[in-house]
């Protein structure tokens, strides 16, 4: 019979291996969305629906994180995918009297059609070139929802009762919300630890480099624009959800700035670290807003504070926080198993030690 070492285990099997080192980072997340969807049994309406807002602009925030934090890509224009998610369910529910569920599943088709449409253009340009563009587009569409007052509502946007019957209760909104979230999380995870992923991350790193390697990087960066532009399109269409309604301030410039500022806090470099911003976002917001009459000039300060002093947002500042913990709880294991698995404790003698004992005998 024979005994499989380490490093076979490792050979025959690097997928087990790789689930074996996520096996921490699987259950944390597992245990998470379990205790969000317990939330409407022990939390207040008010709680759960500002829960289900974070949870949308989690998607979100991700979504842009996929340009921004591994793309390399600082794009002011996903507010206006974000928007045009929303408005394709309000005004095929208005225009069309299109079923939800319909109007739903294009969201994220037409978000992308329009991130192919914006990034076959805005991609010709680089850093800050590309910011401002992606800026201008997002302004024009703006003034146009705005202006187009019997198309889109102008100003007043789209409301009305737009949800199905099933989606009227509170629970179910944010059941469903939560549900959306975790399979398009678990979707642009997928995609941030592909091979696609890995080359765009080289891009970032080093543009000239991958070129020189053979990598398209034009394609690849449309890529990742179309496929930001869907996933934004799709936490447009949470929006409707969660307020039943479709207006301007969607597609606006500075709509684009909170997903950005929510990778910038809870960590650029983290996957789930915009969606951590999201949530310390959307609760602060509630908390100044209520204690403090210059609630942006309170917030800006706690930004500037976390970003100087964890300049990888609060989840690189946690994982600095775990890492070291681990390494303490490894170091003190060989004291507290007495001395089992580090050097031999005092007054006994190691190995070769017993050998000499025998060969003198």
């Amino acid at each position: 019979m024979t005994t499989l070492t380490g490093e076979d285990l490792v050979r025959r099997w690097p997928a087990a291996l790789r689930l074996v080192q996520l096996r921490p980072a699987l259950l944390g997340s597992a245990l998470i969305v379990i205790a969000a969807a317990l939330a409407p049994a022990v939390l207040s309406v008010t709680a759960v629906l500002n829960l289900q807002s974070a949870a949308g602009l989690a998607l979100f925030a991700c979504a842009t994180n996929l340009l921004v934090g591994y793309g390399g890509l600082v794009s002011f224009g996903q507010g206006a995918f974000y928007g045009i998610g929303a408005y394709v369910v309000a005004l095929a529910w208005l225009h069309l009297h299109a079923s939800f569920w319909v109007s739903f599943a294009c969201a994220p088709v037409v978000g992308a059609v329009a991130a192919l449409a914006v990034g076959l253009l805005a991609l010709r340009t680089r850093r800050l070139y590309f910011a401002l563009l992606t800026l201008a587009v997002s302004q024009l569409l703006y003034v146009v929802v705005q202006q187009q007052v019997r198309f889109t509502g102008g100003a007043n946007g789209v409301f009305g009762d737009i949800l199905p019957g099933f989606l009227n209760s509170s629970d179910n909104a944010y059941w469903f919300t939560l549900a959306v979230v975790v399979v398009g999380l678990l979707a642009l995870w997928q995609v941030t630890r592909s091979p696609f992923g890995l080359t765009l991350r080289a891009i970032r790193e080093n543009r000239e480099r991958a070129e020189a390697l053979g990598v398209n990087v034009f394609r690849h960066q449309l890529a990742a624009f179309v496929i930001s532009g869907a996933f934004c399109g799709l936490a447009g269409a949470l929006f409707v959800v969660y307020d039943q309604s479709a207006n301007p301030d969607l597609l606006n410039w500075t709509e684009s700035g909170y997903p950005i500022l929510m990778a910038v806090l809870g960590g650029q470099f983290t996957f789930l670290g915009p969606a951590l911003g999201a949530l310390i976002y959307e609760q602060a917001r509630d908390v100044l807003l209520v204690n403090f009459t210059d609630s942006q000039l309170v917030f800006g300060l706690v930004l500037l504070v976390i970003m100087l002093a964890a300049p990888d947002g609060v989840a690189g500042l946690l994982g600095r926080g775990g890492r070291l913990l681990a390494s303490r709880w490894r170091a003190l294991a060989p004291a507290r198993l007495g001395g089992r698995g580090g050097d031999p404790p005092a007054g006994s003698a190691g190995e070769p030690g017993r050998r000499a004992a025998v060969a003198g005998r």
